[in-house]
Order: structure tokens, then sequence, then C-alpha cells
């Protein structure tokens, strides 16, 4: 599932969520390393996995979804059209909500 969030890091991010056990990372150079992040608006202490060389982040991880990972859509050369939105009270005034997408 392809979804679109408005986050409380005030960041607009494209995520597939997929199960985390069809997910291999190859990391030949070590550079995928986690933080946990605190400050959640759900108050969950989330896993964000990020590339420590450029910054990028590339999945996370929520206790709200075990088995689950939210997988960065940035990371590939086309991006799917998102099926639902979360974090909408954070949305920007430029964003536009496709026809059908479910609001969550």
């Amino acid at each position: 599932m392809s979804y679109q969030g408005h986050c409380n890091c005030e960041t607009f991010s494209v995520n597939y969520f997929v199960n985390e056990d069809e997910l291999t990372v190859n990391d030949p150079n070590a550079t995928l390393k986690m933080y946990e992040d605190k400050k959640s608006l759900t108050s969950n202490i989330m896993e964000r996995y990020f590339c420590s060389r450029y910054g990028s982040p590339v999945y996370t991880k929520t206790p709200k979804a075990p088995g689950k990972i939210f997988l960065k859509a940035v990371l590939f050369d086309t991006v799917s059209v998102p099926t639902t939105e979360v974090f909408i009270n954070k949305q920007y005034q430029w964003v536009t909500i496709e026809q059908g997408e479910k609001q969550a």
C-alpha cells in the first residue's frame, strides 16, 4: 500500500507499507543506522532507519504495526500514486487530495 503522510517533523513523504520479512537491505559498508524517535505524534517510540553517509531516510518501524515497515518511496525511480493519506491535520495548503484517496 502506498500512502502519503504529513509528519509532525514538518516533512512530507510517500511511503510503502510492506511486510518486514519481505525486505532485504544490502548494506556492505554498514551505513544503515537507526535512531529512536521519542517525540512522535502518537507518543510511540519510532525506529527510524537512515543512511549515515548521506542522511537519507530508508524506512521506519512502529510498535503500532508489528511486522510491518514504512519504506520510503523516494528510494525508487518510480513512485506509485498514494492510496491513503495520514496526519492530514499537518497537510500543507498546496497538497491536493486525489479523488478516492482514503484519509486515515
